[in-house]
């Protein structure tokens, strides 16, 4: 099974995560969709792509606790190189990247919809897009805020990520966390739209200007990709932190 199911739609592909229903995060899922990118990145005939879930409802629900919980010091070692080096390509990503938000799209979840350029959410009364790493029991690393507050600003992303809070729809349209809210029907029909448009404009302006106003994000993110994970596997590692995410799976499990 493809964990990242790839349509091909003229000159732009549509990836869907495809981890089960709600997409949880895995190093499975990490390297596949390493994998989607580097693809979409060296095919000279793909000039942008559109990044969904494969269930209406569900884009990620974040990190599939219950997996990470079962790998040891040197698998987890090497999920966070992966998700480091994920999230830096993503971030320069030169092609333009639209994420069609097509449910919860949690933690994780929200942080790889965060990477891409364009945010189009489904409507729906109880879907929430945020991240709540504090309450998860994962330790909150600096290059969070940096992308988060990169979109909606430093004051709202340090309130929302110390609180944890998980935003509706509209407040995270409100917000700018995400640029624009349709129907579940008519979610992938804008996001096409919206990515056709971007791509009127020729490759190497659009590219540059997307790589120009990202350039302090990607030195940042380079910085930190090539930091030791040592820290973080420490930090994964603490009774508190392990407590924290047993506490957050039972709630889930109820």
């Amino acid at each position: 099974m493809n964990l990242v199911e790839t349509i091909r739609k003229g000159d732009y592909v549509i990836l869907k995560l495809n981890r089960g229903k709600a997409n949880p995060v895995n190093n499975d899922l990490v390297v596949a969709i390493r994998e989607a990118m580097a693809n979409l990145a060296a095919d000279n005939s793909l000039r942008g792509g559109i990044l969904t879930g494969n269930t209406d409802g569900y884009f990620s629900v974040g990190l599939d606790l219950k997996a990470l919980d079962s790998y040891n010091e040197q698998e987890i070692e090497q999920f966070h190189h992966n998700w480091d080096d994920m999230i830096l390509e993503m971030v320069q990503m030169p092609k333009p990247l639209i994420a069609a938000v097509n449910g919860y799209s949690i933690a994780a979840g929200c942080f790889i919809a965060l990477t891409c350029d364009y945010r189009i959410m489904a409507k729906g009364d109880r879907f929430t897009i945020g991240l709540n790493e504090i309450a998860a029991g994962v330790n909150l690393e600096e290059y969070v805020i940096w992308l988060y507050a990169f979109w909606s600003g430093y004051r709202i992303a340090y309130q929302n990520l110390l609180s944890g809070k998980l935003l509706s729809v509209e407040e995270a349209y409100e917000q700018g966390m995400i640029d624009d809210r349709c129907s579940m029907e008519d979610l992938l029909p804008k996001a096409e739209k919206t990515l056709t448009t971007l791509l009127s404009t020729p490759d190497n302006l659009l590219q540059d200007a997307k790589l120009s106003m990202r350039a302090e994000l990607i030195e940042k993110f380079t910085h930190f990709a090539k930091k030791s994970k040592k820290e973080k596997v420490k930090a994964w590692f603490e009774p508190a932190s392990i407590h924290q995410r047993k506490k957050l799976m039972e709630q889930f499990s109820r």
